[in-house]
């Protein structure tokens, strides 16, 4: 454990893998909050394609979140 004032710097491949991890995690919510929104929004309308387009977006944004996210940055517990 590092004490105050002296911390451990990350090299930049590590924290290049959080930011893309958490970057990926952020894809996956906001793909989820789409697709969920859409359900809710068009239940019953008749702007079916603009449902399926927002459906789409969505999982879209969920899938390249996963891939993103898929292997957890190393040190993580």
């Amino acid at each position: 454990m590092a004490r105050s004032g002296q911390q451990k710097e990350l090299a930049p491949e590590v924290t290049f893998a959080w930011i893309r991890y958490f970057l990926g995690r952020s894809l996956q919510f906001v793909g989820m909050l789409l697709v969920t929104g859409a359900a809710v929004l068009f239940f019953g309308a008749d702007a079916e394609r603009r449902m399926l387009a927002f459906t789409g977006l969505g999982a879209l944004l969920f899938a390249v979140g996963w891939v993103l996210a898929k292997k957890r940055p190393e040190g993580a517990r």
